[in-house]
C-alpha cells in the first residue's frame, strides 16, 4: 500500500511511504488496516517527512551543530570510523532502532568490526617491516563510554532532524538507551613514584622537569599545561592562571588555542618554593633568549622548543615522551595519572571536596569529582570519624539484653519468662522436674503460641530449661550458683568477729559414670560446700548424659583448682 506524504524536503520528488502486506487468506483486511494506517500517520504528521540514510543524517547534523571545532572533529573521526563504513547506508527511519542497537552491541566486540580474525594487526599502515609490535588480530571492544559518545552523536542528529529540519514527528529511536556507565578506577602514582618521576624529568631537562612539575602540583590537563604563557604567572600573588588550552586536531594535525574545557578559568596558588622555581626558571629562559638574540615577552609560552618561545609544544609530543620515560624507569603510568595524584593528594589531605573540583576545573560543584574519586574520599571520611570519635565521650556500656530481661522485662514474652523464673525459684516448679508444655504456658499466662515458643527459647538461654526432644518433655533445671557481685560481696560482708566462709573460685570438674569419663568443664563454686557439688552434679548428669533415665548413683564428679593437676575431692550422691 502507498500513500502520497508531499515532497521529499532533501531529494526534492514527491515522498510516497509504502507498506507492502504479503500475499495470504486475509490480505485484503490486512491491506485495508495498513492503508488506515498510513493515511492516519500523514493526517497526523507522524510520518517520516524523507527516506534519508544514516550517513546523510550524521554528516548533516556535522555541518550544522553549534560546537567547538575540537569536538567536531573528535566526533568526525568517531562517525568515519564507526558509523558511516557500517550503518551509512541504512534508512534513517526504518528499523533504525535495531540497527543502532546492532551497531552499539558490534563496538562493544571488537573496535576494528571484523568478520575475521585470521589476520595481523600492523603497528602503522605505512610500508615498513613487520616486528614484535605487529600482533595476531585479537578482537577488543570499545570502551562503554566510548560508545556513549557516538549515541550521544546520533541521538543528537535524530533531535536536531526533528526539532530544527521537520523531517519527521515522532524520533525514530526514542528509548533507545546506550550502554551504562563505566566505573572509574584512577590509578595515581604513590608518593615515591611521583617523587622519582619529577627528579627524573629535572635530571633530563629542565624545562621538561619544570613542566611535569607544574603538572604535578596544579592537577592542569596536558593542554592547559602547553598553553601557559609568561602572563599567566604572577610571582608576586604566587598564583598561576589556567586561561586558555592548546588543541591538536586529528586530521590536520594543527594546533588549535582554545578555550579551557566547561569555560571555567582557574587560579593555582603557589607555595613559595613552588612560585621560587618559576621565578628561577624564567630567569633561565631570559639567559637563553639573550644569548640567541631575542627578547621573551608577556605572550611568551613556557615551554617551546623555539628560541623566541613563539609557539608551543605539541600536547601528544609531551604524552609521548612521558610514557617512554617512565617505561624507561620500569613504572606503568600515563601523564592523566599526574593530574589524578594532584587530586588524590588533596583529598587524602582533608581538603574540601569542592576546593579540589575548582582546582581541577570539575563542574557541578564538586559532584564530578566525588563521583570520579569515590574511594579516596570515602578515606578521608573515615579519617574524619576517627578524628571525631576520639573527641566525643565514651559510649556507655550496652545491656546484655537477655540478662536484663530477668530483672527488667519488656516484652510479653520475657514478662512470661521472668514469670516462669520466679516460680522455679521459689520452688514451685522443682528442679528435673518435667515443664510445663507451650500449650500450657500460652493458656495459663494467656498468650499466643508464638509468645510462649519465645519465652520457652528465654529460659533455655538462662539455663533454667533443658533443650528436650522427640517425645522427650524438656526438663526445669535450677540455674548455676553466680558468684556474688562486688556490690553484693561488699554488702554481705561479715563482721570482723566472724568467721569467713569460703569463697566459690574457678574450678576444672570431670563427670565419671562408672569410673569412665563422661565430660571435663569449668565452673565457679565452693568445692568445700556439698550443697553446691551436689547441685553441680545433678545438673551435669541432665545436660550431658540421658537425663531422668541416668541413676545418679552411679555418677562422681572429681573436683580440681584451676588449672592444677592436684584433685581437690571427689564428690557423690546416694
Amino acid at each position: 500500500m502507498r500513500v502520497d506524504a508531499g515532497v521529499d524536503p532533501i531529494t526534492g520528488k514527491r515522498h510516497r511511504p509504502t507498506v507492502i502486506v504479503p500475499p495470504g487468506p486475509d490480505d485484503e483486511h490486512q491491506a485495508e488496516v495498513a492503508l488506515t494506517r498510513l493515511l492516519n500517520e500523514v493526517d497526523e504528521q507522524r510520518h517520516p517527512k524523507t527516506k534519508v540514510d544514516i550517513a546523510h543524517l550524521v554528516l548533516k547534523y556535522q555541518d550544522e551543530r553549534d560546537a567547538a571545532r575540537t569536538t567536531v572533529e573528535k566526533d568526525g573521526s568517531l562517525i568515519n570510523r564507526h558509523v558511516i563504513p557500517y550503518i551509512g547506508t541504512k534508512s534513517a527511519t526504518k528499523d533504525a532502532r535495531k540497527t543502532i542497537r546492532a551497531l552499539y552491541r558490534d563496538c562493544q566486540r571488537c573496535r576494528h568490526h571484523c568478520t575475521n580474525t585470521n589476520w595481523i594487526e600492523h603497528r602503522t599502515p605505512r610500508k615498513h617491516e613487520c616486528d614484535a609490535r605487529c600482533r595476531k588480530h585479537q578482537c577488543k571492544g570499545l570502551a562503554n563510554n566510548t560508545v556513549r559518545k557516538i549515541h550521544a552523536i546520533l541521538s543528537g542528529a535524530y533531535t536536531m532532524a526533528m526539532a530544527e529540519w521537520e523531517w519527521w514527528s515522532v524520533n525514530p529511536i526514542d528509548g533507545l538507551a546506550p550502554p551504562s556507565f563505566e566505573k572509574t578506577d584512577p590509578v595515581p602514582p604513590s608518593t615515591t613514584e611521583a617523587a622519582a618521576i619529577v627528579n627524573e624529568a629535572f635530571r633530563r631537562e629542565l624545562a621538561w622537569g619544570v613542566l611535569i612539575f607544574v603538572g604535578m602540583i596544579s592537577g592542569a590537563r596536558r593542554g592547559e599545561v602547553v598553553a601557559l604563557r609568561r602572563r599567566h604567572h604572577d610571582p608576586v600573588k604566587k598564583v598561576l592562571y589556567l586561561r586558555e588550552a592548546i588543541a591538536q586536531l586529528d586530521e590536520t594535525n594543527e594546533l588549535l588555542e582554545k578555550g579551557i574545557k566547561n569555560e571555567i578559568a582557574r587560579h593555582i596558588v603557589l607555595d613559595d618554593a613552588s612560585n621560587q622555581l618559576l621565578i628561577d626558571y624564567w630567569a633561565a629562559l631570559d639567559a637563553a633568549a639573550s644569548e640567541a638574540g631575542h627578547n621573551l615577552d608577556d605572550d611568551a609560552f613556557f615551554f617551546s622548543l623555539m628560541p623566541d618561545h613563539s609557539t608551543p609544544l605539541r600536547p601528544r609530543s609531551i604524552t609521548q615522551r612521558y610514557r617512554r620515560m617512565t617505561r624507561a624507569m620500569g613504572l606503568d603510568t600515563q601523564l592523566k595519572c599526574l593530574r589524578h595524584f594532584n587530586a588524590t593528594e588533596l583529598i587524602a589531605a582533608g581538603v574540601d571536596i569542592r576546593t579540589v573540583a575548582g582546582r581541577l576545573g570539575h563542574s557541578g560543584g564538586g559532584s564530578t569529582t566525588l563521583r570520579f574519586y569515590a574511594a579516596w574520599a570515602s578515606e578521608a571520611h573515615q579519617r574524619a570519624a576517627g578524628d571525631l570519635a576520639a573527641r566525643l565521650p565514651e559510649h556507655p556500656a550496652l545491656l546484655d539484653q537477655i540478662q536484663r530481661a530477668k530483672s527488667a522485662p519488656e516484652a510479653p514474652f520475657e514478662r512470661v519468662a521472668a514469670r516462669i523464673r520466679s516460680r522455679i525459684l521459689a520452688g514451685e516448679l522443682a528442679d528435673g522436674s518435667i515443664a510445663p508444655s507451650i500449650k500450657e504456658i500460652a493458656a495459663t499466662y494467656e498468650v499466643a503460641v508464638g509468645t510462649a515458643h519465645r519465652a520457652a527459647d528465654l529460659l533455655r538461654q538462662w539455663g533454667m530449661l533443658s533443650a528436650g526432644g522427640r517425645g522427650k518433655r524438656p526438663l526445669i533445671l535450677l540455674p548455676d550458683p553466680q558468684p556474688p557481685t562486688a556490690e553484693q560481696a561488699e554488702d554481705d560482708q561479715p563482721l570482723a568477729t566472724a568467721p569467713l566462709e569460703p569463697v566459690p573460685r574457678p574450678l576444672d570438674l570431670e563427670l565419671l559414670h562408672l569410673g569412665r569419663t563422661v565430660k571435663a568443664f569449668t565452673a565457679e563454686a565452693d568445692p568445700a560446700d556439698a550443697r553446691q557439688l551436689a547441685r553441680l552434679l545433678r545438673s551435669s548428669v541432665r545436660r550431658h548424659t540421658a537425663g531422668a533415665d541416668a541413676d545418679i548413683g552411679d555418677f562422681e564428679l572429681i573436683v580440681r583448682n584451676s588449672g592444677e593437676p592436684a584433685v581437690v575431692t571427689v564428690f557423690a550422691s546416694l
